[in-house]
This record gives structure tokens, C-alpha cells and sequence, in this order.
């Protein structure tokens, strides 16, 4: 059955408990358990039932946390079991981003544990970020970005939210200090994988990010914050394409742009991301003006340019704090040189220069 987590969460025990308002019965039995995804700060797996004593349920969605102390340790420093719980318990209802149903979700903080029992969007398709998307993904991907942004751009609301992490420049003073102390170890583990074009971009961007962040729109709304193709499940509806986003770890408050630029950068080659970034970028825009959100082209295009840069960051810096296995740094080099191409394509060191 792969290597499988011994979290209480991944137990007959503790699913029959939780789940019996939704299967119907007192006692499930599970027939399988099936690692699956490509997360490397938490761990996910399929858990099946048997159908002999008549459950509703054939399957569900386990999250639980990662079993690689490196891993644990980057959680409690990212607060990213805390931000995933608290946006299926708190925050999802309010959205209109279409996210796997919540079945069961506990967080203890002061252990920072947790179990997410989740919805099995048994037909869906992970995207494969290596690979890229095709424009029809894409924007049936922007759709859901939209439909994330809209309800509370720009609201008040933001601020009652307490757990929510909120992008001030003071906030960012941490994550430029972390990304100072792990630039180095990301040039030699990637120096034969990264431009070397693109390293020296990032010199330059460790040396300036304070004027980076200081260069951040301050209108803000509820963002994903890696929104990307390995978080996001399609599945076929008619001629449409239907997208769940999973994976919401880094959910917090922040230019809605920022996952705009972030997923248009890391999820084409180099020359489809040029062929493309406009008419998606415009499609966002014209899809936000359609919820009654007043944007410009030009204002969106511009944090745009801007804030695509987030993916660089989050190849460094991730890279640097997650277990690594040869996927993940084939996944963060693909990110660092889409997203610094995408930087120098779109001359974004000018707009904080």
C-alpha cells in the first residue's frame, strides 16, 4: 500500500467516528490506502471502503502532516496547517472558488496537527506543472481565480479575519530575511539547473526585495498563494473544463494579481507564457469587471509584471525548507527559470528598481 502514514486520521477507528452523520453506519472498513499527489509539506492519501456492510462512502480524501521532520518543521514556521484547517472550517463558505466538500476538519495548535477529511474527486486530473497547461486549462483555471477573488476584493472583512495572513511590508520584512538566508544554498543545488542568467537575477533580488514589497498595490483580497497546476484537479464537464483548487496551506490576504502572475508564469513554457500572458491577463480583468470589480487592464497588467516575481521566490525559498525529493527540485528549477524568464521578459526589476 505504499508508505503509509501510522496518523490516527488514517485509522478505521477514527474515520467511523467522524464520518457516520455522512456513511451511515457505525464502523467503516477500509479496503485500501493509496498515497497520492505530489504535496511535500503535508501528506494526502485515498482511503477506500468496503462495500459489504452497506456504506454510502466509497472513498475519501485523507490529509494528514508530513512524516519529514524538515517538513514539520517549515509548517510550524509557515503556519501552513493552521491556514488549510481554518480555510475549510472558516472561510471556504464565504468564496465562490470551487474547492473539495469538507467532510471533517480538526488543528490542534498546540501540537500543530491536523486531519482533513476531504471530498474524492474521483474523475479529476492533478495538472502536472513540469509538463504546463494548454490555454483551455488555463482558463478554466483563471475562472476559478476569479470566482476566489471577487467576493471579497478590496473588503473590509479582510481585517476581522484574524488568522489570515495579511501582506504589509512589515509582514514581508520576515519572508525577505528568510529569503536572504537561503539564496546561497538555492544557487549551488541549482546551478546546473538554472540559468545562470536567472541566478543572477535573484542576486539582484534578494539585494533590493525590501523595495520589492515596498512597491506591493495595497488593495488586497483572499489569495491562494500557490495557485499552480500540481493544486489544481480538472475534470471533464460536457465541453467545459471543471477545476477543484486544493492545497490551501498559504492562503492569506494579498494582491489578487499576485496569483495571477504566479500561475500565468509557472504554468507555460517560455514562449506559450509570451504567446498568451495577455489575452489570460485580459480575460481576468474582463471576468472581475463582470462581478462588478472596477479594474483596469492597465492597472492588472502592471501588477502583473510585478507580481509574477512570487514564483521565484517561492522556488527559492521552498525548495530550501520542504523535503527534497528529485521531483520537487525538477518542479522548482522548471519555476525559477519560467519565473525569471517571465521577470527579465517583462523588465519587472524597473518597477521597483
Amino acid at each position: 500500500m505504499g508508505d503509509i502514514s501510522s496518523h490516527k486520521g488514517i485509522s478505521s477507528e477514527y474515520l467511523s467516528r467522524v464520518l457516520a452523520p455522512i456513511s451511515g453506519v457505525a464502523k467503516l472498513k477500509i479496503k485500501s490506502i493509496m498515497p497520492i499527489g505530489t504535496g511535500q509539506m503535508a501528506e494526502s492519501y485515498r482511503v477506500s471502503f468496503s462495500q459489504d456492510s452497506g456504506e454510502k462512502l466509497e472513498s475519501v480524501v485523507v490529509k494528514v502532516p508530513s512524516q519529514n521532520e524538515n517538513s514539520r518543521s517549515a509548517s510550524r514556521a509557515t503556519r501552513c496547517y493552521e491556514l488549510e484547517t481554518s480555510f475549510y472550517s472558516s472561510l471556504r463558505n464565504d468564496l465562490k472558488v470551487d474547492a473539495p466538500k469538507c467532510f471533517h476538519v480538526w488543528y490542534d495548535a498546540k501540537s500543530d496537527d491536523f486531519v482533513l477529511v476531504l471530498e474524492d474527486i474521483k474523475d479529476a486530473t492533478q495538472g502536472d506543472q513540469i509538463t504546463g497547461a494548454t490555454v483551455e486549462q488555463a482558463d478554466a483555471a483563471i475562472n476559478q481565480l476569479v470566482n476566489l477573488h471577487a467576493p471579497m476584493w478590496g473588503s473590509e472583512k479582510l481585517e476581522q479575519i484574524v488568522w489570515l495572513p495579511k501582506h504589509s511590508v512589515n509582514v514581508a520584512t520576515g519572508t525577505g530575511q528568510l529569503l536572504r538566508s537561503v539564496f546561497t544554498g538555492f544557487a549551488e543545488r541549482f546551478s546546473n539547473k538554472v540559468n545562470g542568467e536567472i541566478i543572477s537575477l535573484g542576486e539582484r533580488l534578494v539585494s533590493k526585495i525590501d523595495r520589492y514589497y515596498a512597491a506591493f498595490p495595497t488593495l488586497l483580497t483572499v489569495a491562494h498563494r500557490d495557485f499552480r497546476l500540481d493544486n489544481l484537479l480538472f475534470t471533464p464537464q460536457g465541453e467545459k473544463i471543471g477545476v477543484k483548487v486544493v492545497d490551501w496551506q498559504t492562503v492569506g490576504a494579498m494582491p489578487g494579481a499576485s496569483d495571477l502572475g504566479y500561475f500565468i508564469g509557472a504554468s507555460f513554457t517560455v514562449d506559450r507564457r509570451r504567446d498568451y500572458e495577455q489575452m489570460l491577463v485580459q480575460s481576468y480583468c474582463e471576468r472581475l469587471t463582470a462581478q462588478k470589480i472596477a479594474v483596469s487592464n492597465n492597472d492588472i497588467w502592471a501588477q502583473y509584471r510585478l507580481l509574477g516575481t512570487s514564483g521565484y521566490i517561492m522556488a527559492i525559498v521552498a525548495s530550501m525548507l520542504v523535503k527534497q525529493t528529485d521531483r520537487g527540485d525538477a518542479m522548482f528549477a522548471v519555476m525559477a527559470n519560467r519565473h525569471g524568464q517571465q521577470m527579465l521578459d517583462l523588465e519587472t526589476e524597473k518597477l521597483f528598481a
